[in-house]
């Protein structure tokens, strides 16, 4: 009989003295030997610490008791309270106390946890239960034949990784279950394949329709996009620089970000300043550009003349995702694929590619600590068609 069943025994009124004595002490045995199965699985040791005065201690985890049938409690409580969603709960806090990641990343992983974790038996179950069989049946019901990506599945690993690691250091497991599992047995699906780049027709068909439509602080922040290798955070903290027009300084950028609460939910947006994203070393830079990207400076500084920032609509910073909403209207008018903010730049740092610049200037230019990441964004922006491509070079 579990535990759990023995405390609702207790609870019956109808018990006698010697029934309610009995049963107290199959819990309290049961608690011991589960208690003393782990604390004492790697320890040498095989029993407490007695102090001089008459306390019984334990180390890793530390608690000191009046007794040891207290001691006893206090380890089963620490154990067995600990279920993955509190300690889910107590990894997202203690990263936010430390401030070791940025809210954006803590609230993506509350996402994940939320969409594939939280009301499961999973969560409710105490951590040092969940075992390699537990793990393997969940990831084997994730992925089945083919069912998810295997960057989908790695996030949602993230998350058990990140807590297993956390219940490691806090003395709830000795050992992270996620290890030596048979993973080239789950079978995953295929990255989506398809051009990361627009295509020189469709970037230049782009800026095209942009110059003819009525400008705003969107319309010339995505013409700015194609015309340099920024990010969009980037763009967004760009102020006006008199001194050197076709020189833009890259030392900040604006997210948009939501800070956390204990009950882990998210107040609202707002907009942040931070150092560019990666190693500082690196990240912050300079970049000229065009004599058409000056231009779209040119433009802004008149629409918005007295700006903390040069880029804001309606006196307010621009927002990512309504950036990302104007590029897909506009590229829905013009019949073309949309692709985000993001595949902008690796089009802008592949047509360097192409043009014979070399990919350690191109990684100057993108602020990248590693030539590998830079070379991850170099792809083909001509986009023809096998055919066409197989005739010109068979002529």
């Amino acid at each position: 009989m579990a535990i759990e069943g023995l405390q609702k025994i207790l609870s019956d009124d109808t018990l006698d003295s010697s029934e309610m004595a009995h049963y107290i002490d199959m819990t309290k045995k049961m608690k011991e030997k589960l208690v003393c199965d782990i604390y004492f699985k790697e320890k040498k040791r095989k029993d407490f610490y007695t102090c001089k005065d008459g306390r019984v201690k334990s180390y890793n985890p530390q608690f000191i008791a009046p007794d040891r049938d207290t001691l006893i409690d206090r380890l089963y409580c620490y154990y067995f309270g600990q279920t993955l969603e509190n300690v889910f709960k107590q990894w997202v806090l203690r990263r936010q106390e430390i401030k070791k990641v940025t809210n954006k990343t803590l609230e993506e992983d509350v996402g994940i946890w939320r969409r594939f974790y939280a009301n499961t038996p999973l969560a409710s179950m105490p951590v040092h239960q969940i075992d390699s069989k537990v793990l393997m049946h969940l990831f084997e019901d994730w992925t089945g034949d083919g069912k998810i990506t295997y960057k989908d599945f790695s996030g949602r690993k993230g998350i058990l990784n990140g807590v297993f690691k956390y219940c490691i250091l806090e003395g709830f497991l000795s050992k992270n279950p996620l290890q030596d599992l048979p993973y080239r047995d789950l079978k995953f699906k295929p990255p989506r394949s398809g051009n990361k780049t627009y295509s020189l027709q469709e970037r230049q068909a782009l800026l095209s329709y942009l110059r003819s439509l009525p400008q705003d602080a969107y319309t010339l922040a995505i013409q700015l996009a194609f015309y340099s290798i920024l990010r969009i955070g980037e763009i967004k903290a760009l102020c006006w620089d008199n001194d050197d027009l076709n020189r833009i300084y890259i030392d900040r950028q604006l997210v948009e970000e939501r800070t956390m609460n204990s009950d882990l939910t998210f107040n609202a947006s707002h907009p942040v300043e931070r150092t560019p994203k990666g190693n500082p070393y690196f990240s912050i830079r300079s970049e000229t550009i065009n004599e058409e990207g000056v231009k779209v400076l040119q433009q802004m500084k008149c629409l918005n003349p007295h700006g903390k920032y040069l880029f804001m609509y309606e006196g307010r910073t621009l927002i990512t995702e309504t950036f990302n909403r104007r590029l897909k209207k506009y590229c829905k008018a013009i019949g073309i694929e949309y692709r985000s903010s993001h595949k902008i730049r690796f089009t802008s740092a592949s047509m360097c590619h192409q043009s014979g610049m070399e990919d350690t200037h191109i990684q100057v230019l993108l602020g990248h600590s590693t030539l590998r990441m830079t070379q991850h964004y170099l792809r083909p922006v001509t986009h023809m068609d096998d055919g066409v491509k197989m005739q010109d070079i068979l002529h």
